[in-house]
């Protein structure tokens, strides 16, 4: 566990070590919501949204530009 300090324009850091497992980048999208008392971010791509449309829930935890590309390599000998 990491304590950050806030910030004086409410901006915290997120810790190299979660950024590196999440596999988080600049200009990254974080859904941020409180449950029971307690601040809930998760990954939300941007990129992947424009490929979902109706069905977004479906990819909610999965970036699909990185599942395409996974995809397309594997077809590859």
């Amino acid at each position: 566990m990491t304590i950050e300090k806030l910030g004086e324009k409410y901006q915290i850091i997120i810790p190299q070590e979660v950024r590196e497992v999440l596999n988080l980048q600049p200009g990254d999208r974080l859904e941020i919501k409180v449950v029971n008392g307690t601040v809930v971010m998760t990954p939300a791509t941007r990129k992947a949204s424009r490929f979902l449309g109706k069905h977004r829930q479906l990819w909610q935890r999965e970036n699909a530009v990185n599942y395409i590309r996974k995809q397309r390599e594997s077809w590859r000998d």
